[in-house]
């Protein structure tokens, strides 16, 4: 019976070591918050020719640094094919010192809108990617503004 006992013991003790050892998820993940995309009056509607002020910040997860940061301001097109869209800007960002190594950024970007820029409610899309290679994006956010002449 003691034999049993201290069995059960040691088990125990081997059970809750096991767990406490466990690798624990990442609590804190890469995130993009604060996404504004509008004009110099805080509108979201940019003339021909206008500038878009784009503005977000990124915060890292526990694991890596901030890497890069992409911006794609894109229109939507009636034929809904991904080839027909018009962009505005489709760029990386790399090697920028307020945004590369850091734990997190707050990013301000002046974007300037075309003067053939299709008119029409364009999609602001940011992505951001740390140094561990995770990356994180704001596609399904509300983020657009309304090119107009």
């Amino acid at each position: 019976m003691k034999n049993l006992l201290k069995l059960n013991v040691i088990l125990i003790i081997a059970s809750t070591l096991f767990v406490a050892c466990e690798k624990e998820e990442d609590p804190q993940k890469l995130t993009i918050s604060d996404v504004v995309a509008e004009n110099h009056d805080g509108g979201v509607e940019v003339q021909r020719g206008g500038t878009i002020s784009v503005n977000f910040t990124a915060t890292a997860g526990d694991d890596a640094r901030l890497d890069f940061y992409h911006i794609e301001i894109h229109d939507h097109p009636e034929s809904g094919l991904v080839e027909d869209e018009y962009r505005i800007i489709d760029a990386s960002f790399k090697d920028e010192a307020i945004f590369k190594g850091l734990r997190e950024a707050h990013v301000h970007e002046h974007v300037t809108v075309p003067d053939n820029a299709n008119l029409g409610e364009y999609h602001v899309v940011i992505v951001v990617v740390d140094e561990a290679g995770n990356s994180v994006d704001t596609e399904n956010g509300d983020a657009h503004i309304e090119v107009v002449e």
